[in-house]
């Protein structure tokens, strides 16, 4: 799979399209987005394959700017003729939408880049590898992670869910201020879930990981995390409810952080559906947390030299020192919010118009081990495990009562498995009453958190 000037061609040619099509009435600004993907997912189950499939697609998705209105259309066939047919049929409808003053197709004023011929800045996102091993090796490779797990302990079971995939995507954008250029990415990865049992007790144990480049993926590795998490949480059991320290493992914190930055998307702030609203240049947080999006992140699993839209990417420092600094902003909330675009424009693909999203988002890690952390503690809680995190949390008032699990700690060592809890509180009195960061920054997929403690959280478990 490589680079094809036809289509970047056909982006260009759609452009041009548009403005002839609106000749002899208000201007048309028009964007071409194209997408040339290429995928593969194998799921195994028993140490066999259970399901595979390979997916190739390309397609091109065209907004069109008139008077303020805004319309956008999209199809999967390429040719000059169906893509042509579609952009006047976006001409012509663009006149029934509303307007909207902040619409916008960016322009280099906006932050939008063009590129040379050999296309945009390789921040080394992109493995050819990825698309280049035999399909045969990548089942070969999917059985390997399986086996792993099941063989890592005769408490193993089963597992429940074994799916590699990886996809590689070259990017193609033209507009009518005069942008154009292309880029690509790829990415490999793999989700497990074993069961272990042992007498009545019966638990289950899950991992995830995705990287940029093929030599980086280890599905024996996935393979045994997912089953010893698994065997560790046999004989779980409530513990009472009570208030003390927590320590949160990496994998929850960027699932934290997730919730965190959605919230901070000006799309939502302006949509008056954000806890941050408002707060810029307020304290949000405690004064060792410093929440950082960076789309220029070499080798990052989301890194891309421009955004949906054409934007330069950049490093944002979202949360400094506990500060709320800025929000994500695309071209549109920009505009509106009198700013300028952080580069933050996300599309999943030509089907979708977009709208703001994160890149590379991470907790900056501190230079406290994690055994520092555990150390620290006499009494805790060690929280490896959530469920529904996104709807426990009201988006309203940062109040959160959490379906958990994990471990508890005692006299700085982890000790039982620990199941059937809540973790409650408020979010930001969970941000500011963060004490220790830890020095192990650990990424999934494009999320990344280190170990970090809690000075203080409500544990409901079984009674007092």
């Amino acid at each position: 799979m490589n680079f094809k000037k036809e289509y970047l061609d056909i982006a260009r040619f759609a452009v041009e399209r548009a403005k002839k099509a609106g000749a002899g009435g208000a201007a048309v600004a028009a964007e071409a987005y194209v997408n040339d993907t290429e995928s593969i997912q194998v799921t195994v189950n028993a140490r066999a394959v259970e399901q595979m499939s390979a997916v190739k697609e390309a397609g091109i998705g065209v907004r069109v700017l008139r008077d303020g209105k805004m319309a956008f259309g999209s199809t999967n066939d390429l040719s000059k003729e169906a893509v042509g047919g579609m952009v006047d049929g976006l001409v012509k409808k663009v006149v029934y939408h509303t307007a909207d003053e902040f619409n916008v197709i960016p322009g280099k004023e906006d932050g939008a880049l063009a590129s040379d011929a050999a296309g945009y800045e390789d921040l080394g996102s992109f493995d050819p590898r990825v698309a280049e091993v035999p399909v045969q090796e990548k089942v070969r490779t999917a059985l390997r992670m399986e086996a792993a797990g099941l063989d890592y302990s005769p408490k193993i079971a089963g597992s429940m869910m074994a799916v590699y995939q990886d996809g590689t995507l070259y990017n193609y954008i033209a507009n009518s201020n005069g942008i154009d250029g292309w880029f690509r990415q790829s990415g490999c990865g793999a989700g497990i879930e074993f069961t272990a049992a042992e007498g009545e007790s019966r638990e289950s144990g899950s991992f995830t990981k995705g990287v940029v480049k093929w030599a980086d993926f280890d599905p024996e590795e996935i393979g045994r995390k997912g089953a010893e998490n698994a065997v560790a949480m046999l004989g779980a059991k409530p513990i009472a409810s009570a208030e003390m320290p927590m320590v949160v493992s990496p994998e929850i914190g960027t699932q934290l952080w997730a919730f965190v930055a959605a919230m901070l998307s000006a799309e939502e702030v302006q949509k008056g559906r954000s806890l941050f609203a408002e707060k810029v240049g307020a304290e949000v947080a405690a004064k060792n947390f410093t929440l950082i999006d960076d789309g220029r992140l070499k080798g990052g699993f989301s890194t891309a030299p421009v955004d949906g839209e054409g934007v330069a990417t950049q490093t944002t420092p979202l949360i400094v020192d506990g500060v709320l600094m800025t929000y994500l902003y695309d071209c549109y909330c920009a505009r509106k919010g009198k700013a300028k675009s952080t580069g933050n424009r996300s599309r999943g693909g030509y089907g979708s118009a977009g709208g703001v999203g994160t890149t590379n988002l991470y907790l900056k890690p501190g230079e406290v081990a994690p055994d520092a952390i555990f150390a620290g503690i006499d009494r805790g809680f060690y929280l490896t495990v959530v469920l529904g995190l996104f709807a426990a949390i009201d988006a309203a008032s940062g109040d959160f009562s959490i379906p958990s699990a994990g471990f508890m700690i005692e006299k700085g060592q982890k000790t039982f498995p620990v199941r059937g809890v809540t973790v409650g509180g408020n979010l930001f009195e969970l941000l500011k009453a963060v004490d220790k960061v830890g020095s192990d920054l650990t990424w999934f997929q494009s999320l990344g958190s280190p170990t970090f403690s809690v000075k203080s959280v409500k544990i409901g478990g079984a009674g007092k």
